[in-house]
């Protein structure tokens, strides 16, 4: 059986057409970090710190912006999470409108959150983020998704877009 996930766009709108496997890790990941954003289990939530990374180059005006801000961004991601996964039950389509290609795509990237390691204070601007042993394929493959999500949905009204990954 072959995975893929085509992506089309064309007129405001935004289909994936998703292989059965597919669908099935997609919409485990999704209600994965759902789960996780709702836990305050240390072993299994996910603490602000690394669902936003830090704003500034120091740990305390980062630390300052996420007390100020934190709760009200976590809230406004759980219910993107909620959205989503209420706009879809697994299937292998999907069709979105803008508004449900931006709650996917922000879905995408704060799921990445789970296959990241923690930022290294004084590391390179490229070096940030790392995916953890054995989770590469993972964050990389979110990664391409959102991307041909977000190219799909700035597809012009009268120029289709074909993506497949």
């Amino acid at each position: 059986m072959t995975d893929f996930v085509h992506v089309t766009g064309m007129a405001g709108r935004v289909r994936l057409q998703l292989a059965p496997n597919t669908a099935a890790v997609l919409h485990h990941t999704l209600t994965d970090v759902a789960a996780r954003l709702a836990g305050s289990d240390r072993r299994t939530g996910i603490p602000d710190h690394r669902l936003f990374p830090d704003a500034y180059d120091t740990r305390e005006p980062s630390a300052a912006f996420r007390d100020r801000h934190g709760a009200a961004m976590r809230a406004e991601v759980a219910a993107t999470f909620s959205r989503v996964l209420a706009a879809w039950d697994g299937g292998t389509e999907l069709d979105l409108d803008l508004a449900g290609a931006r709650d996917l795509r922000l879905a995408l990237v704060h799921a990445q959150t789970v296959t990241l390691r923690p930022a290294r204070w004084k590391a390179s601007g490229t070096g940030m983020f790392a995916a953890r042993w054995g989770a590469e394929r993972t964050a990389v493959w979110l990664q391409d998704l959102e991307s041909h999500l977000a190219t799909a949905a700035l597809a012009r009204d009268d120029v289709p877009v074909f993506l497949e990954l």
